[in-house]
């Protein structure tokens, strides 16, 4: 997959070339005894195509790309016809995008790899997008998927009196479940049939757009079981017209994230309340993001945003639409924010380029990343922000005092005798210097740690006085959120350390020191967020390095404490 990590490689890697074949080779699998794993475009971050154990058969799907064109269809117990599309489970999704974009349709599945990932993955990951605000993830579109079991039979399943819009809004969800002998073609002989009734409340839990937590989703075959019951191999899903008008706003907030973050919600309500226009996407990254996918910032200003904010919006009448957007962008500016509006398909476009890089997130570890799926009620992603910023925060203070422990060791017992162009350094000078920095690095060490362990509390207590930040933060931690009160590797301990040990006989210990600084720096963990904030699903990302066991280690604590926020505020 898109990963670095390698466990065993598969005993053999199958490749069908028609979902045919897929019930014998399940079979034969099955009596070999090998473990079997699904794969189709390989785009997952999280190992899930990754084999564990050496008897295992890999089965690649991506040639199962047949696609058929758009077609209007009576669903059962649907009063009229509905435009659909067949595509096989290789089909890229980006492909089946453009097919019903040709035909003035919109298909809502849209993930972040869309141009890489194929439908199977969609549906075994129930994958959602920008445009899940407005008509919800795969599960929520599918007409009919067919997939091979355990057992290397068919089973197709068909979704009964669609409402053609968000599953958890029906009362009760019906599916029509059919088995049928893998040794014959697709229900030509039938084992046997079940009508699966699930109340619709069980897909979602009340107030979130998606629900990532409960994978079993009452039985229901398939969908978000990540291959693990099965093996999808074609689906259909139902097409949606988008309104005549479209327009999208980006949104750059620059002051504390805590502020910006009720933006979203300020947004969706007043959207919502709306008889005319829509939220057809609203996504959102992080400082971290904005970072990694060299975002270049529109307003006028020296500095990056904290936070950005890509909105589709969508009306048939352009008044409307036109005003709302005025309106959002009104919205950003309450809250340090500015607005830009994009009106034509080539503008609206480049606005959103930036939301299909954050794969760069993980860059510097190759691709390596713990992904979280989190979803929370929209009211509380404010809280969520803030719990993140203080993970995030507590994260970079002991990697800086890992830093001052690791130079100490360093200093204190490496000698100090470095040959430069011929030039040998003075050894009693060198103890006088290394008795200088060692005691920078404790009075840094209890500066820093003071911080730590008093995040909650005032500024007055902290060892430095910080007059001008005393009545404008409530504790230490609003102080460091903000940047106004900064820990500072380069101005607190490099450049000290530089004037300490000035002159050339120098220059190859002073590079030793930053080479340190660099090795401690690549094994920082830190949480990085980008969200489909329309419905409160957040990526809540953590790169690491998959050689480093005590990074991974740390990064599964703090998996521990992300989940734990989560459910704290009802996610």
């Amino acid at each position: 997959d898109a990963t670095d990590w390698r466990v065993e490689f598969p005993l053999v890697v199958l490749k069908p070339d028609y979902e045919s074949e897929i019930p014998g080779l399940v079979k034969a699998c099955v009596e070999l005894g090998l473990t079997i794993i699904p794969r189709g475009g390989g785009t997952g971050y999280t190992g899930g195509a990754i084999p564990l154990y050496a008897l295992s058969a890999l089965i690649n799907t991506e040639k199962l790309e047949n696609i058929g064109g758009v077609k209007t269809k009576r669903l059962p117990g649907v009063d009229h016809e509905v435009p659909t599309i067949f595509t096989g489970a290789g089909v890229v999704t980006r492909r089946v995008a453009d097919a019903a974009e040709h035909a003035g349709l919109v298909f809502a599945v849209d993930p972040t790899s869309a141009d890489a990932s194929c439908i199977g993955g969609n549906i075994a990951m129930n994958a959602g997008g920008k445009k899940a605000v407005l008509w919800g993830t795969a599960l929520d579109n599918l007409a009919s998927w067919r997939m091979v079991d355990p057992e290397g039979n068919w089973l197709d399943i068909e979704r009964l009196d669609h409402n053609l819009g968000k599953i958890h809004e029906v009362d009760m969800v019906r599916f029509q479940l059919t088995w049928s002998d893998g040794l014959s073609e697709p229900g030509e002989r039938i084992l046997k049939t079940e009508l699966l009734e699930i109340e619709g409340k069980r897909f979602r839990k009340e107030g979130l757009g998606k629900d990532v937590t409960d994978k079993f989703l009452s039985g229901l075959p398939g969908v978000q079981k990540e291959g693990c019951d099965g093996l999808i191999t074609s689906g259909t899903f139902i097409l949606h017209k988008m309104p005549k008008y479209i327009r999208t706003v980006c949104l750059e907030f620059f002051g504390n994230v805590s502020h910006a973050v009720p933006a979203i919600v300020e947004i969706k309500d007043y959207l919502d309340q709306s008889d005319s226009t829509l939220l057809a996407g609203l996504e959102h990254m992080d400082e971290r993001y904005i970072k990694a996918v060299g975002y270049s910032t529109k307003a006028a200003r020296q500095e990056r945003p904290r936070m950005v904010l890509i909105a589709d919006i969508a009306s048939d009448d352009e008044d409307a639409v036109g005003l709302s957007a005025s309106q959002i962008v009104q919205i950003a500016n309450s809250r340090d924010g500015e607005g830009f509006i994009a009106v034509s398909a080539d503008a609206r476009k480049r606005f959103w380029l930036d939301r299909a890089r954050t794969a760069a997130i993980a860059k510097h570890t190759n691709a390596f990343k713990i992904n979280e799926d989190v979803v929370i009620p929209l009211p509380k992603l404010g809280e969520y922000s803030d719990g993140i910023e203080r993970i995030n925060i507590e994260l970079s203070i002991r990697n800086k005092l890992k830093l001052l422990d690791d130079l100490e060791t360093f200093i204190e017992h490496d000698k100090f005798i470095y040959e430069e162009e011929g030039l040998n350094s003075d050894p009693e000078l060198n103890q006088v210097k290394q008795k200088m920095s060692i005691d920078l690095i404790h009075g840094l060490r209890e500066k820093w740690g003071q911080m730590l362990d008093n995040l909650d509390g005032p500024l007055s207590s902290l060892l430095e006085r910080h007059d001008h930040l005393e009545y404008k933060y409530e504790n230490i931690f609003r102080a460091l959120q903000s940047y106004e009160l900064r820990i500072s590797w380069k101005k607190e301990l490099k450049e000290p350390l530089h004037e300490i040990f000035s002159g050339r006989e120098y220059q190859s210990f002073l590079l030793k020191l930053d080479q340190i600084h660099k090795n401690t720096l690549k094994s920082r963990v830190f949480i990085a967020l980008h969200m489909h904030a329309g419905d409160g699903n957040v990526h809540t990302n953590i790169p690491v390095n998959s050689d480093d066991y005590q990074m991974m280690q740390e990064a599964h604590e703090v998996v521990a404490r992300v989940m734990s926020l989560a459910r704290s505020l009802n996610g």
